[in-house]
């Protein structure tokens, strides 16, 4: 197969769906790359699209965009989508802007969580009836699903190992010849990667499976920025779940995907660099495995692949080890649409904020739930700012399970401070306290532990209660001033946005 990173390059318009369709065309499994997770399977079977995140806008309350950016237009993603798979929940796969464009007859399939029932389970389903979808089939742990002319889905479920993050699942898609499995960043354990090697023992023509992510160290604590260079050139990337693909699963290419992270506001902008990796650690990795014939594809939005045809290249080509330059062009192309979040951001009331912060944490105690709390930790949470000046801490642990305490003056294991207009607009309903964290600065006290990591992704899963995004209140007794549906909660516009899609990678002064 030809190597993804000296292709010949084609330009969009890519391959139309109408022609991978034709009943007269060969019988041929078609992926693209559409942007950070979302995928488009076509064959005569019709067109799978998975994990919706195809605009540009940004999550993880407004801070974390895209780059490379998206660059097909959106209503060329959702024309002819005959069913829409959605891995988990959270917003980079389950974003409900995006899935706001579809009509509300389309198709979407969800994973069932059979191994945990119950109204959380429920969530995803609840959502998009919430916002008019209907047409919506639920699917269990290993079931598979005949799309049509051969065409095959089954469903991969969350390793018991990571029983705490059930909420997750991957796809095996089967058709003419060639088998994809999709893992998403449904992180694996060795029996998991034994089960799927037994049920498939043909084994994958293409593995693709979550790049190394997003880390809140060094990135978001209160350091210098000598501090955190220092600790970025420290820190090493275990890989531990790459590693268990490409050892006991062992496709015979491999893609990284859903790494595609930046930041375009100048005070989050240290991220790029302090908080994500790049393909290069693929790369890397793969070294470590020279008897292994395993080919590398690092995608990037409107490529293609078919098992045939290989890897075809239509965006132009990243250098990562010099990225940081396009990410500052692709910002100033985009400083438009920070500017808008901005503006929108500066309304929140802020006023009265720590009577009603502690109204807003009452409700919160009332109505979490306290599972999956095996762990023991304590953050304490600032509000920073001329209207604020408050604290309170966040505790759990195994026999007590959590609350929140406005009087515990105790030691801590972190600190996260606040800005106060991000913290009125989590009391506002415009953002969410799950990825508060990424708004603030935390400090450590000890020495870092693992419940220190559970303690997060606990609170990034539940504080909200059953809430995903804040277009779509799941709980609106939790925000009763709050507008329980509203899709147009942070979208930004861009007059343009879709003409030039290429424009960060030339240079000033460089011809179109």
């Amino acid at each position: 197969m030809p190597s993804p990173m000296t292709p010949t390059v084609r330009h969009i318009p890519t391959t139309p769906l109408a022609a991978i369709r034709c009943p007269d065309r060969p019988r041929a499994l078609h992926m693209q790359f559409v942007t950070h997770a979302c995928m488009k399977f076509s064959g005569r079977f019709g067109t799978l699209l998975v994990d919706p995140w195809f605009l540009n806008e940004p999550i993880a309350n407004y801070v974390c965009w895209k780059f490379p950016r998206a660059v097909i237009p959106p209503e060329e993603v959702v024309r002819d989508v005959d069913w829409v798979y959605i891995t988990h929940c959270h917003e980079d796969h389950f974003h409900l802007p995006s899935i706001a464009l579809f009509p509300r007859d389309q198709a979407f399939l969800l994973p069932e969580y059979d191994h945990h029932p119950g109204l959380r389970a429920q969530t995803m389903e609840r959502t998009l009836r919430k916002m008019g979808f209907w047409n919506i089939r639920k699917l269990r742990s290993w079931e598979t699903l005949d799309l049509g002319d051969g065409a095959q889905l089954t469903i991969v479920p969350a390793a018991q190992a990571r029983y705490y993050e059930w909420e997750n699942s991957g796809i095996v898609l089967e058709y003419a010849g060639t088998t994809i499995i999709d893992m998403n960043d449904n992180i694996t354990d060795v029996a998991l990667c034994e089960e799927i090697r037994e049920r498939f023992p043909g084994g994958f023509d293409l593995g693709l499976i979550q790049a190394a992510g997003t880390s809140m160290y060094p990135g978001c604590f209160r350091m210098s920025l000598e501090e955190k260079r220092s600790e970025t050139a420290k820190r090493h990337v275990a890989m531990a779940d790459q590693r268990r693909m490409v050892e006991l699963i062992g496709p015979r290419a491999i893609a990284p995907i859903a790494g595609d992270f930046a930041w375009f506001a100048p005070r989050y902008f240290h991220n790029n660099w302090a908080s994500r990796g790049t393909p290069l650690l693929f790369q890397r990795l793969l070294e470590d495995y020279p008897d292994k014939e395993m080919d590398l594809f690092v995608f990037h939005p409107s490529d293609e692949w078919t098992l045939e045809g290989g890897f075809v290249q239509n965006h132009p080509t990243v250098d990562w080890q010099d990225y940081l330059p396009i990410i500052e062009r692709q910002a100033s192309l985009f400083e438009s649409k920070v500017a808008q979040l901005e503006s929108w951001l500066d309304t929140v009331e802020t006023t009265a904020l720590e009577s009603r912060s502690r109204a807003f944490t009452d409700r919160v105690q009332k109505m979490v739930t306290r599972e999956l709390i095996d762990f023991a930790a304590r953050f304490r949470q600032v509000v920073e700012g001329p209207d604020a000046g408050f604290s309170f801490v966040l505790k759990a642990d195994p026999e007590r399970g959590f609350s929140i305490d406005w009087d515990d003056d105790g030691d801590v294991d972190q600190t996260l401070y606040v800005p106060q207009r991000e913290w009125a607009a989590v009391l506002d309903a415009k953002m969410l306290w799950t990825d508060i964290q990424w708004n603030g600065e935390a400090n450590q006290h000890v020495e870092y532990r693992y419940d220190i990591a559970r303690f997060w992704y606990w609170i990034e899963y539940y504080i909200a209660i059953n809430t995903k995004q804040p277009q779509v209140l799941m709980e609106p007794a939790l925000y009763p001033q709050a507008d329980a549906l509203d899709l147009t909660k942070g979208l930004t516009p861009m007059e343009g946005e879709w003409d030039d899609v290429f424009a960060a990678y030339r240079r000033p002064g460089e011809a179109r």
